[in-house]
């Protein structure tokens, strides 16, 4: 990430003895980088990053236009001129107003439209590119927009210590700690390289009393018990919290037994693993699960990635699901599926029953 965070910002003022009016026209400059349209959530239908000297600031708003978060971070003149500097370089200015798909590129949709923009005292500069994909851009804009999109993670950051403090007071809240739990401890911290940021914190607590969550006229074993609690901190929320590997801290109840190996037929499945059968997922007005999936930060992929390939990733990666061959298929074209659009993949038939609690059916 930029190191754009270091040293205290300035504010805006008359020009000083020593400065230039190049130094007042970067003061009042702004820099707005902003997406909108494409599959994500309601209320983040317009999201846009306003960068000047003083200030990072991210907001989003829904689909009728009205504000509904806000991600505000300091920003220093030095880091603000370093950013005039690389539109400078890449030469903004005299890029094209907008860019497009060109012949022989591949069309990508349901990936929204980029705007960015440069104001400076009374000249400004938009270039729009829609579809918002990478390989729609020059290599120059490309660069401009890697940037922005570094600022915009830096916007959405938690410090290490906020992370902490938040973590800290959401166990010492939560229904398991405060019924019974004391000593709680910081044992590991550990930051993920995802966008947006996610602290990974691990507690270590103590309860005079067995079992989990508020257990207020429950029969309990009166037995000091140690317990680790794994917890995850993303844009200053608490999005995942465990305790012992056994008990969901959010939704108060237990984590699901995976199915031991060992009790079921080891034949069958030997048969069945290398053996592929066609699914199909009928497409619905309803926002699909990859697609929630992606919005909320849980993947990142270097450029925009395909509706295949994000199902192919969101099935391998939150089931371990191999998808493939992943296809948009108009209804009227299968024999049992005359209505409606469907998505048709193959997977491992040991999978089928799996994939069918997921929404999908036989071809």
């Amino acid at each position: 990430m930029l190191i754009f965070v270091a040293g205290c910002t300035e504010k805006p003022s008359q020009i000083s003895k020593g400065a230039t009016a190049e130094d007042a026209t970067v003061k009042d400059a702004t820099i707005i980088h902003k997406t909108y349209g494409g599959f994500t959530l309601p209320e983040m239908q317009m999201q846009e990053l306003t960068v000047n000297s003083t200030a990072v600031v991210f907001t989003t708003s829904d689909t009728e236009g009205n504000f509904t978060k806000k991600y505000e971070k300091p920003f220093n003149e030095t880091a603000f001129k370093e950013l005039i500097t690389l539109f400078e370089n890449n030469k903004f200015l005299e890029m094209n107003d907008s860019y497009t798909p060109q012949a022989g590129q591949p069309i990508v949709t349901d990936v929204g439209t980029l705007e960015i923009s440069l104001i400076e005292g009374n000249k400004s500069k938009t270039v729009k590119v829609d579809p918002y994909f990478s390989d729609y851009m020059p290599e120059r804009l490309q660069e401009i927009d890697s940037k922005l999109l570094e600022l915009r993670a830096y916007a959405l950051s938690t410090s290490p210590q906020e992370a902490e403090r938040i973590g800290r007071n959401w166990v010492e809240n939560a229904p398991t700690y405060s019924y019974d739990g004391f000593d709680l401890k910081l044992e590991n911290h550990t930051i993920l390289e995802t966008i947006p940021e996610q602290h990974f914190l691990t507690y270590t607590f103590t309860s005079r009393q067995g079992g989990y969550g508020n257990r207020t006229g429950q029969m309990t074993i009166q037995v000091i018990t140690p317990h680790k609690i794994e917890i995850i901190v993303s844009e200053k929320n608490v999005t995942s919290a465990v305790i012992d590997g056994e008990w969901d801290e959010l939704s108060q109840q237990p984590i699901p037994k995976e199915t031991d190996a060992n009790d079921m037929n080891n034949t069958t499945e030997a048969s069945a693993e290398g053996k592929l059968v066609e699914m199909k997922y009928k497409i619905t007005e309803e926002k699909a699960p990859w697609n929630k999936w992606y919005e909320g930060g849980n993947i990142q992929f270097i450029k925009a990635p395909t509706q295949s390939e994000l199902i192919i990733a969101y099935y391998g990666t939150v089931y371990n699901i191999e998808l493939n061959e992943v296809n948009r298929i108009d209804g009227g074209s299968l024999s049992n599926s005359p209505d409606g659009t469907y998505y048709v993949a193959k997977v491992k038939a040991n999978e089928s029953d799996n994939m069918k609690t997921l929404g999908w059916t036989d071809l």
